[in-house]
Protein backbone atom coordinates (compact mmCIF):
# COMPACT_ATOMS: atom_id res chain seq x y z
CA UNK A 1 0.00 0.00 0.00
CA UNK A 2 1.41 3.24 -1.13
CA UNK A 3 -0.26 6.54 -0.78
CA UNK A 4 0.27 8.90 -3.46
CA UNK A 5 2.75 11.47 -3.22
CA UNK A 6 0.65 15.07 -4.53
CA UNK A 7 3.59 16.96 -5.56
CA UNK A 8 3.65 16.70 -9.40
CA UNK A 9 4.38 19.49 -11.77
CA UNK A 10 0.35 20.07 -12.27
CA UNK A 11 -0.75 19.39 -8.40
CA UNK A 12 2.15 21.10 -7.03
CA UNK A 13 1.48 24.08 -8.33
CA UNK A 14 -1.87 24.55 -7.16
CA UNK A 15 -0.31 24.97 -3.55
CA UNK A 16 -0.04 28.16 -4.97
CA UNK A 17 2.03 30.62 -2.30
CA UNK A 18 3.83 33.38 -4.34
CA UNK A 19 4.32 37.17 -4.56
CA UNK A 20 4.86 39.76 -7.15
CA UNK A 21 6.82 42.92 -7.29
CA UNK A 22 4.82 46.41 -6.55
CA UNK A 23 5.26 49.00 -9.51
CA UNK A 24 2.90 52.13 -10.40
CA UNK A 25 0.26 50.19 -11.62
CA UNK A 26 -1.60 50.86 -8.48
CA UNK A 27 -0.87 53.11 -5.62
CA UNK A 28 1.64 51.50 -3.58
CA UNK A 29 0.07 50.46 0.02
CA UNK A 30 2.00 50.56 3.35
CA UNK A 31 4.70 48.01 3.73
CA UNK A 32 3.04 44.51 4.62
CA UNK A 33 3.93 43.58 7.99
CA UNK A 34 3.79 39.99 10.02
CA UNK A 35 0.24 40.64 10.43
CA UNK A 36 -0.81 40.46 6.33
CA UNK A 37 0.26 37.00 6.01
CA UNK A 38 0.00 35.35 9.50
CA UNK A 39 -0.84 31.75 9.84
CA UNK A 40 -4.93 32.36 10.28
CA UNK A 41 -6.22 28.85 10.02
CA UNK A 42 -10.10 28.19 8.86
CA UNK A 43 -10.10 31.85 7.62
CA UNK A 44 -7.21 31.89 4.98
CA UNK A 45 -6.58 28.08 3.81
CA UNK A 46 -2.67 28.69 2.25
CA UNK A 47 -1.22 26.25 4.65
CA UNK A 48 -1.82 22.57 5.71
CA UNK A 49 -3.37 21.51 2.49
CA UNK A 50 -1.19 18.22 2.11
CA UNK A 51 2.31 20.08 1.26
CA UNK A 52 3.29 19.64 4.37
CA UNK A 53 4.52 22.78 6.01
CA UNK A 54 3.43 23.77 9.38
CA UNK A 55 4.51 27.19 10.86
CA UNK A 56 3.86 27.21 15.50
CA UNK A 57 4.32 28.94 17.91
CA UNK A 58 8.19 27.00 18.23
CA UNK A 59 8.91 27.60 14.69
CA UNK A 60 8.52 25.98 11.23
CA UNK A 61 8.73 22.80 10.22
CA UNK A 62 8.15 20.81 6.77
CA UNK A 63 8.98 17.36 5.06
CA UNK A 64 11.06 16.96 2.03
CA UNK A 65 10.59 14.00 -0.25
CA UNK A 66 13.28 12.25 1.75
CA UNK A 67 10.67 12.00 4.27
CA UNK A 68 12.98 13.78 6.97
CA UNK A 69 11.20 16.59 8.77
CA UNK A 70 13.17 19.96 9.22
CA UNK A 71 12.65 23.03 11.45
CA UNK A 72 13.53 25.98 11.07
CA UNK A 73 13.72 28.40 15.05
CA UNK A 74 11.11 31.18 14.98
CA UNK A 75 12.64 34.27 12.55
CA UNK A 76 15.14 31.95 10.82
CA UNK A 77 15.23 30.35 7.45
CA UNK A 78 17.83 28.01 8.63
CA UNK A 79 15.86 24.74 8.26
CA UNK A 80 17.49 21.25 9.85
CA UNK A 81 16.49 17.76 10.11
CA UNK A 82 14.31 17.25 13.43
CA UNK A 83 16.72 14.98 15.02
CA UNK A 84 18.84 15.23 18.32
CA UNK A 85 20.52 12.09 18.25
CA UNK A 86 24.10 11.61 18.43
CA UNK A 87 25.70 10.36 14.84
CA UNK A 88 22.54 10.10 13.31
CA UNK A 89 22.97 9.91 9.52
CA UNK A 90 18.97 11.29 8.93
CA UNK A 91 18.73 8.46 6.76
CA UNK A 92 16.55 5.65 7.92
CA UNK A 93 13.60 4.87 10.53
CA UNK A 94 15.81 5.11 13.53
CA UNK A 95 16.23 8.98 12.89
CA UNK A 96 13.61 11.05 14.84
CA UNK A 97 12.62 13.34 11.97
CA UNK A 98 12.11 10.28 9.55
CA UNK A 99 7.95 9.49 8.73
CA UNK A 100 6.48 7.45 6.05
CA UNK A 101 4.45 10.69 5.04
CA UNK A 102 2.19 13.93 5.90
CA UNK A 103 3.21 16.22 8.88
CA UNK A 104 0.34 18.47 11.08
CA UNK A 105 0.14 19.93 13.98
CA UNK A 106 -2.07 20.44 16.96
CA UNK A 107 -2.06 21.70 20.69
CA UNK A 108 1.64 21.09 21.22
CA UNK A 109 2.06 17.89 19.03
CA UNK A 110 3.39 17.19 15.52
CA UNK A 111 1.36 14.32 13.61
CA UNK A 112 2.24 11.97 10.91
CA UNK A 113 1.47 8.66 9.56
CA UNK A 114 3.71 5.12 9.11
CA UNK A 115 2.34 2.19 7.55
CA UNK A 116 1.28 -1.13 9.07
CA UNK A 117 -0.16 -4.37 8.36
CA UNK A 118 -3.76 -3.19 8.84
CA UNK A 119 -3.29 0.09 6.83
CA UNK A 120 -2.23 3.64 7.82
CA UNK A 121 -1.39 4.32 11.29
CA UNK A 122 -1.32 8.02 12.89
CA UNK A 123 1.29 8.83 15.11
CA UNK A 124 1.86 11.84 17.74
CA UNK A 125 5.47 13.18 18.67
CA UNK A 126 7.14 15.89 20.82
CA UNK A 127 7.76 19.02 19.33
CA UNK A 128 11.22 18.32 19.10
CA UNK A 129 10.72 14.74 16.92
CA UNK A 130 11.16 12.80 19.87
CA UNK A 131 8.75 10.53 21.74
CA UNK A 132 6.36 8.96 18.90
CA UNK A 133 3.67 7.11 19.77
CA UNK A 134 0.31 5.71 17.94
CA UNK A 135 -2.40 7.52 17.97
CA UNK A 136 -5.11 5.19 16.09
CA UNK A 137 -5.74 3.75 13.10
CA UNK A 138 -6.91 5.07 9.60
CA UNK A 139 -9.84 2.76 7.99
CA UNK A 140 -9.27 0.20 4.77
CA UNK A 141 -12.01 0.59 2.21
CA UNK A 142 -13.35 -2.85 1.51
CA UNK A 143 -14.75 -3.91 -1.99
CA UNK A 144 -16.92 -6.18 -2.43
CA UNK A 145 -14.70 -9.03 -3.69
CA UNK A 146 -13.20 -8.54 0.07
CA UNK A 147 -10.34 -6.62 -1.23
CA UNK A 148 -8.60 -4.32 1.05
CA UNK A 149 -7.82 -0.57 -0.66
CA UNK A 150 -6.10 2.63 1.88
CA UNK A 151 -4.62 4.87 -0.96
CA UNK A 152 -5.39 8.33 -0.66
CA UNK A 153 -4.16 11.55 -0.15
CA UNK A 154 -3.79 13.50 3.54
CA UNK A 155 -4.42 17.01 4.93
CA UNK A 156 -5.02 18.66 8.44
CA UNK A 157 -6.82 21.32 10.11
CA UNK A 158 -7.96 22.14 13.43
CA UNK A 159 -7.13 19.09 15.11
CA UNK A 160 -8.04 16.71 12.71
CA UNK A 161 -6.32 15.32 9.88
CA UNK A 162 -8.74 14.52 6.64
CA UNK A 163 -8.14 11.29 4.33
CA UNK A 164 -9.24 11.49 0.96
CA UNK A 165 -9.47 8.02 -0.12
CA UNK A 166 -9.28 6.85 -4.00
CA UNK A 167 -12.12 5.20 -5.21
CA UNK A 168 -11.68 1.17 -5.62
CA UNK A 169 -12.61 1.13 -9.38
CA UNK A 170 -12.87 -2.91 -9.59
CA UNK A 171 -15.75 -2.27 -7.27
CA UNK A 172 -19.15 -2.51 -9.27
CA UNK A 173 -20.52 0.88 -7.45
CA UNK A 174 -16.85 2.67 -6.78
CA UNK A 175 -16.41 6.39 -5.52
CA UNK A 176 -14.42 8.08 -3.52
CA UNK A 177 -14.60 8.60 0.34
CA UNK A 178 -13.67 11.35 2.99
CA UNK A 179 -12.56 10.24 6.85
CA UNK A 180 -12.09 12.78 9.56
CA UNK A 181 -9.84 11.19 12.17
CA UNK A 182 -9.73 13.31 15.90
CA UNK A 183 -5.88 13.89 16.50
CA UNK A 184 -6.70 14.24 20.06
CA UNK A 185 -9.25 11.69 20.59
CA UNK A 186 -8.33 9.12 17.46
CA UNK A 187 -11.41 8.46 16.56
CA UNK A 188 -13.05 9.29 13.32
CA UNK A 189 -16.11 9.54 11.16
CA UNK A 190 -16.90 9.23 7.35
CA UNK A 191 -17.99 12.45 5.91
CA UNK A 192 -20.54 13.43 2.82
CA UNK A 193 -20.91 9.61 2.19
CA UNK A 194 -24.91 10.14 1.09
CA UNK A 195 -24.17 13.15 -1.19
CA UNK A 196 -21.08 11.80 -3.42
CA UNK A 197 -22.42 10.53 -6.70
CA UNK A 198 -21.18 6.84 -7.91
CA UNK A 199 -18.33 6.69 -9.82
CA UNK A 200 -16.88 9.85 -8.96
CA UNK A 201 -12.95 10.86 -8.13
CA UNK A 202 -11.13 12.84 -5.88
CA UNK A 203 -9.03 15.09 -7.70
CA UNK A 204 -6.99 15.27 -4.32
CA UNK A 205 -6.00 17.85 -1.39
CA UNK A 206 -4.74 20.27 -3.61
CA UNK A 207 -8.15 21.45 -4.71
CA UNK A 208 -9.52 21.07 -1.06
CA UNK A 209 -9.94 23.97 0.79
CA UNK A 210 -11.07 24.26 4.76
CA UNK A 211 -12.50 27.47 6.25
CA UNK A 212 -14.23 27.45 9.14
CA UNK A 213 -16.53 24.32 9.23
CA UNK A 214 -16.95 24.67 5.54
CA UNK A 215 -15.24 22.09 3.30
CA UNK A 216 -14.77 22.77 -0.30
CA UNK A 217 -13.53 19.53 -2.60
CA UNK A 218 -13.58 18.77 -5.96
CA UNK A 219 -14.89 16.15 -7.64
CA UNK A 220 -15.09 14.53 -11.70
CA UNK A 221 -17.35 12.16 -13.05
CA UNK A 222 -15.69 9.10 -13.99
CA UNK A 223 -17.76 8.13 -17.12
CA UNK A 224 -18.53 11.43 -17.79
CA UNK A 225 -15.11 13.39 -16.94
CA UNK A 226 -18.06 16.42 -16.07
CA UNK A 227 -15.99 18.62 -13.02
CA UNK A 228 -18.11 19.75 -9.93
CA UNK A 229 -17.15 22.13 -6.65
CA UNK A 230 -18.66 20.47 -3.94
CA UNK A 231 -19.65 22.72 -0.63
CA UNK A 232 -19.65 20.58 2.84
CA UNK A 233 -20.16 21.32 6.40
CA UNK A 234 -17.97 20.08 8.88
CA UNK A 235 -20.59 20.02 11.55
CA UNK A 236 -23.93 18.09 9.63
CA UNK A 237 -21.44 15.85 7.75
CA UNK A 238 -23.61 16.57 4.57
CA UNK A 239 -23.02 18.75 1.08
CA UNK A 240 -24.78 21.48 1.13
CA UNK A 241 -24.37 22.63 -2.49
CA UNK A 242 -22.51 21.81 -5.28
CA UNK A 243 -21.08 24.22 -8.62
CA UNK A 244 -21.44 22.80 -11.61
CA UNK A 245 -19.10 23.02 -14.96
CA UNK A 246 -16.08 23.63 -12.40
CA UNK A 247 -13.34 22.16 -14.77
CA UNK A 248 -9.99 21.61 -13.76
CA UNK A 249 -8.15 24.56 -14.66
CA UNK A 250 -10.16 26.45 -12.29
CA UNK A 251 -8.48 26.76 -8.75
CA UNK A 252 -9.71 25.75 -5.19
CA UNK A 253 -11.68 28.08 -3.82
CA UNK A 254 -11.25 30.18 -0.20
CA UNK A 255 -14.47 31.53 1.43
CA UNK A 256 -14.60 34.10 3.62
CA UNK A 257 -18.00 35.97 4.96
CA UNK A 258 -20.59 33.70 2.56
CA UNK A 259 -18.29 34.64 -0.63
CA UNK A 260 -16.14 32.19 -2.13
CA UNK A 261 -12.93 33.26 -4.52
CA UNK A 262 -11.50 31.87 -6.92
CA UNK A 263 -9.87 31.55 -10.41
CA UNK A 264 -11.68 30.77 -13.21
CA UNK A 265 -10.46 29.34 -16.59
CA UNK A 266 -10.79 31.86 -19.35
CA UNK A 267 -12.28 34.42 -17.22
CA UNK A 268 -10.13 35.65 -14.15
CA UNK A 269 -10.02 35.52 -10.00
CA UNK A 270 -13.56 35.58 -9.63
CA UNK A 271 -15.74 36.13 -6.68
CA UNK A 272 -19.35 33.80 -6.00
CA UNK A 273 -22.32 34.91 -3.41
CA UNK A 274 -23.33 32.05 -1.97
CA UNK A 275 -26.35 33.39 -0.97
CA UNK A 276 -27.46 35.20 -4.44
CA UNK A 277 -25.65 32.71 -6.84
CA UNK A 278 -24.38 35.25 -8.36
CA UNK A 279 -20.86 35.01 -9.79
CA UNK A 280 -18.68 38.09 -10.64
CA UNK A 281 -15.18 38.55 -12.47
CA UNK A 282 -13.46 41.07 -10.26
CA UNK A 283 -9.96 40.86 -12.32
CA UNK A 284 -10.01 39.65 -15.84
CA UNK A 285 -7.28 36.88 -16.74
CA UNK A 286 -8.09 35.02 -20.37
CA UNK A 287 -4.80 35.15 -20.85
CA UNK A 288 -3.97 32.23 -18.40
CA UNK A 289 -4.35 28.95 -19.13
CA UNK A 290 -4.85 27.94 -15.28
CA UNK A 291 -3.93 29.70 -12.06
CA UNK A 292 -3.50 29.46 -8.20
CA UNK A 293 -4.59 32.18 -5.75
CA UNK A 294 -3.60 32.34 -2.34
CA UNK A 295 -5.63 34.96 -0.01
CA UNK A 296 -3.76 37.06 2.96
CA UNK A 297 -5.55 39.82 4.67
CA UNK A 298 -4.36 42.88 2.62
CA UNK A 299 -2.87 40.95 -0.72
CA UNK A 300 -4.09 38.28 -3.43
CA UNK A 301 -0.88 36.38 -4.52
CA UNK A 302 -1.35 34.14 -8.07
CA UNK A 303 0.66 31.70 -10.19
CA UNK A 304 -0.70 31.75 -13.42
CA UNK A 305 0.57 29.07 -15.88
CA UNK A 306 -0.03 30.75 -19.57
CA UNK A 307 0.32 27.51 -21.42
CA UNK A 308 -1.21 24.33 -21.91
CA UNK A 309 2.27 22.69 -21.53
CA UNK A 310 3.47 24.79 -18.29
CA UNK A 311 6.40 26.60 -20.20
CA UNK A 312 5.66 29.92 -18.97
CA UNK A 313 4.47 31.17 -15.73
CA UNK A 314 3.62 34.41 -14.08
CA UNK A 315 3.55 35.69 -10.38
CA UNK A 316 1.23 37.83 -9.74
CA UNK A 317 0.16 40.84 -6.76
CA UNK A 318 -3.41 42.35 -6.36
CA UNK A 319 -4.67 44.08 -2.93
CA UNK A 320 -8.12 43.00 -1.76
CA UNK A 321 -9.71 45.51 -4.15
CA UNK A 322 -8.17 44.05 -7.17
CA UNK A 323 -5.97 46.87 -8.32
CA UNK A 324 -3.07 44.87 -9.59
CA UNK A 325 0.08 46.52 -7.63
CA UNK A 326 2.32 43.97 -9.78
CA UNK A 327 3.51 41.07 -12.53
CA UNK A 328 6.74 39.58 -13.28
CA UNK A 329 7.53 36.62 -15.09
CA UNK A 330 8.58 33.51 -13.51
CA UNK A 331 12.21 32.20 -13.91
CA UNK A 332 13.38 28.61 -14.54
CA UNK A 333 16.27 27.08 -12.50
CA UNK A 334 17.55 24.60 -14.59
CA UNK A 335 14.97 22.61 -15.88
CA UNK A 336 12.09 23.82 -13.43
CA UNK A 337 10.14 26.54 -12.29
CA UNK A 338 11.36 26.97 -8.78
CA UNK A 339 7.05 25.81 -6.75
CA UNK A 340 5.69 28.16 -4.73
CA UNK A 341 5.38 26.24 -1.51
CA UNK A 342 4.47 27.91 1.71
CA UNK A 343 4.23 31.41 3.20
CA UNK A 344 4.72 32.49 6.20
CA UNK A 345 5.30 36.03 8.17
CA UNK A 346 8.34 37.26 6.66
CA UNK A 347 9.33 34.42 3.53
CA UNK A 348 7.41 32.75 0.63
CA UNK A 349 9.19 29.87 0.27
CA UNK A 350 9.96 28.24 -3.37
CA UNK A 351 10.24 24.48 -3.65
CA UNK A 352 12.55 22.30 -5.95
CA UNK A 353 13.19 18.72 -6.56
CA UNK A 354 11.83 17.87 -3.50
CA UNK A 355 12.83 20.71 -0.72
CA UNK A 356 12.58 24.23 0.17
CA UNK A 357 15.47 25.59 -2.45
CA UNK A 358 14.56 29.76 -2.36
CA UNK A 359 12.94 32.12 -0.71
CA UNK A 360 11.41 35.77 -1.06
CA UNK A 361 11.30 38.11 1.88
CA UNK A 362 7.94 39.47 1.96
CA UNK A 363 9.31 42.49 4.10
CA UNK A 364 10.03 43.99 0.65
CA UNK A 365 7.70 42.91 -2.31
CA UNK A 366 9.15 45.72 -4.68
CA UNK A 367 11.87 43.11 -5.14
CA UNK A 368 11.15 39.87 -6.73
CA UNK A 369 14.74 38.06 -6.40
CA UNK A 370 14.54 34.50 -5.44
CA UNK A 371 16.98 34.30 -2.74
CA UNK A 372 18.84 30.72 -1.95
CA UNK A 373 17.88 29.05 1.34
CA UNK A 374 20.66 28.89 3.63
CA UNK A 375 23.23 25.99 3.61
CA UNK A 376 22.90 23.65 6.32
CA UNK A 377 24.22 20.56 5.12
CA UNK A 378 27.37 20.72 7.25
CA UNK A 379 25.76 22.15 10.29
CA UNK A 380 24.24 21.04 13.59
CA UNK A 381 21.23 19.57 13.84
CA UNK A 382 18.12 20.72 15.89
CA UNK A 383 18.35 20.43 19.47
Amino acid sequence: MKIKRILSATLAAAMLLCCCALTACASKPAVPTATDFEVQPGAYRYQDMGDFFVETEQGQYYLGWDQIIRFAEPGSRAFYPLCNKPNCGHGGEDCNAYTDYALGYWNGHLYTTTYGDNGPVVMRMDMDGANHREVGQLPFLTAVDGARHASGELLFHNGSLFYMYDAIETDPEWAMSIYQFDLETGKGRWLFQEDIPLFTYSYGSSYVNICGDDFFFKIANGVTGECTYALGNLKTGRVEATLPDWGDRNSGAMEQDGVLYYFKADAGLCEYDRATGVETVRFPMEEAYTANTCYTRNYILVRSMDTEDFQQCTLWVLDRDYNLLGKAPQEKIGTWFPQPYAITADSIYFWLNGKITHYIDTSDLSNLELLPMPDTSNARVHG
